[in-house]
């Protein structure tokens, strides 16, 4: 059932011949709110949160006092203190043990009396699992129970049973058949909730991708997470922000992706399917492979405009770390709304296409290195588009260009980062033509080629100098060691490690922790490379060390016999 039915369900209760029903839901999913709405509209009703509770009898006081706010001027404020010094009379037991509440069920009596009324007292116990741990789930039931034997007392208990353990949840389903008449089941939220937390504007944004039978998700915690995500990040940065570019329904399926991929499943990428190559980028890339997930698998590709990437990164890393650097995100909003699209092509002469495309070709060939990649590829991806409309070619070749760049290629690797995060990501960019994928292609094999040099040579840097402590350099190339490399580019890689013996350090003499995990973190370098790139490499290792010459050192001995499996 639905959680908004727990309404009717109380209705009902109040008439029917149960006394003791369980309303069992996971977190999030709206009971308390519809039970909430229930006791607002019924007077004969008493809301209790078993939140911390540690013993029954801190249960039946907050009983008593909610039933005292609850009566009316009379009789039962006058003789409020002797009412209430008669609780501590009160005898708390289990089942088979009387439990006597005649202070309760007394006050009800009177409380209807003066109201002139027949009403049943409808306790709502909240929260079941939320209770100390002090408090055993068998007291509860046994309150329940004996509650139930006042003909003019009835009892509902709330709960997420899902998250009960132990003793706990052994208990509740020994007892429940004796201490529950009926168990209500709540699968799913109501049907309404959604909008009514967030309202029809962001509703209307994210209805399609919320409804996805993927997600499975079914606590409204994350459309209220979403919802004073979106107002924080709005109060900061203004609505002034919002164009045709960049769009109020963008930044909201940006939020509410940010905070289901964060909350509902806990930064994992649970949306992925059975493609290695994919997966490997999506997890492998580092930020730019989450943003890409979150875009391909969980919005799947709905953003109005995908140069909203650029702020992606800084809204996932706003709600993990609550840090913002606002002028730079307000900066990239706006290099989005004044973007015009060079599609002016449309509207030149031939004669400023060519002056285009021979202007590209002198800025390449006057590069000092310092330009940036991506609008070097912006400016190339614009002449080849015009060279197609003109049906001419560039007259360049690859590799003539890839010369020309080659500083501005090398000047953005980052060793610090893995290769993922240094290639070019080909599924984020709109490709116009075989000219530029054939390009593209060439570039990030310019990238794979240059980043393995680089990183090698460090790796090699911190062996020549002992800086075993740098080992991060190590799990950057194992994070780095991908399927879909070019093989002249595996096989370049393979014969640095064959000229450095591996980059093996030999254990011998008095060694130190970060010495040995060094040589540990090689073995497992060594198996990926045997796995990814050539099936008879860690042979190839392994033959290695045990050509090693230990006669003349015990402990060397000794550390070589326990390295290999």
């Amino acid at each position: 059932m639905k959680a908004n039915e727990i309404v009717d369900v109380l209705i009902s209760f109040n008439e029917s011949s149960y006394k003791r029903v369980l309303i069992n839901g996971s977190w999030g999913i709206g009971k308390t709110k519809y039970v909430s709405d229930f006791i607002k509209n019924h007077t004969n009703a008493c809301y209790i949160s078993l939140f911390g509770k540690r013993d029954v009898n801190s249960i039946l006081q907050e009983l008593y006092f909610l039933m005292i706010e609850k009566a009316p001027k009379g009789k039962i404020k006058k003789h409020f203190s002797i009412l209430r010094n008669k609780l501590n009379t009160l005898d708390i037991s289990y089942f088979g043990v009387s439990l006597s509440l005649p202070v309760i069920q007394n006050l009800f009596k009177t409380i209807n009396k003066e109201l002139d009324r027949k009403d049943k007292l409808i306790i709502v116990l909240d929260d079941l699992e939320r209770k100390h741990d002090e408090l055993n789930i068998k007291e509860i039931l046994g309150m329940v129970d004996s509650l139930s034997k006042t003909d003019n007392i009835k009892t509902v208990l709330i709960a997420a049973i899902d998250q009960l353990e132990g003793e706990d949840k052994k208990n509740l389903m020994n007892y429940q058949e004796k201490a529950i008449d009926r168990t209500y089941t709540i699968e799913n939220f109501a049907s309404q909730a959604p909008v009514e937390i967030m309202g029809n504007e962001i509703w209307e944004a994210l209805c399609e991708i919320a409804k996805s039978n993927s997600f499975d998700f079914k606590n409204l915690r994350t459309f209220e997470k979403t919802k004073l995500f979106i107002e924080e990040i709005i109060q900061v940065l203004g609505e002034n922000i919002f164009s045709e570019k960049f769009t109020k329904s963008d930044l909201y399926k940006m939020c509410f992706a940010t905070v289901l991929f964060v909350t509902e499943h806990n930064n994992n990428m649970i949306l992925l399917q059975d493609d290695k190559r994919i997966n490997d980028y999506y997890k492998n890339g580092g930020e730019s492979g989450e943003i890409q997930y979150l875009i391909d698998k969980v919005l799947r590709n709905s953003l109005d405009n995908m140069m909203c990437k650029s702020v992606f990164f800084h809204i996932k890393k706003w709600f993990e770390n609550g840090t913002f650097p606002r002028e730079e995100i307000i900066s990239s909003i706006n290099l989005i709304n004044s973007y015009k699209h060079k599609a002016g092509i449309f509207f030149s002469s031939e004669e400023e296409l060519y002056s285009f495309i021979s202007y590209s070709k002198t800025f390449i060939a006057e590069l000092t290195g310092a330009e940036k990649l991506k609008d070097i590829i912006s400016l190339l991806s614009n002449a080849f588009e015009m060279c197609n409309v003109l049906s001419i070619d560039y007259g360049m070749k690859d590799e003539d260009i890839i010369s020309l760049i080659q500083k501005s290629i090398i000047n953005e690797i980052n060793i610090e980062k893995n290769l993922y995060e240094n290639r070019i990501n080909l599924y984020s960019i709109i490709i116009k033509s075989e000219k530029e994928r054939s390009l593209l292609n060439a570039i990030n094999y310019t990238i794979e080629r240059e980043y393995y040099d680089n990183l090698l040579k460090k790796i090699e840097e911190c062996l020549m100098q002992g800086l075993y402590n740098e080992n991060k350099y190590l799990d950057i190339f194992k994070e780095s060691i991908i399927s879909d490399i070019d093989e002249s580019i595996s096989q370049r890689v393979l014969q640095t490690f064959r000229e450095n013996e591996f980059f093996f350090s030999i254990p011998k003499g008095r060694i130190t922790e970060d010495h040995w995990n060094w040589c540990i973190l090689i073995k497992y370098v060594m198996k990926d490379i045997g796995k990814y790139w050539n099936a008879g490499f860690y042979e190839e290792f392994a033959a290695y060390i045990e050509s090693i010459d230990c006669s003349n050192d015990k402990m060397l001995q000794y550390r070589i016999s326990n390295y290999l499996p």
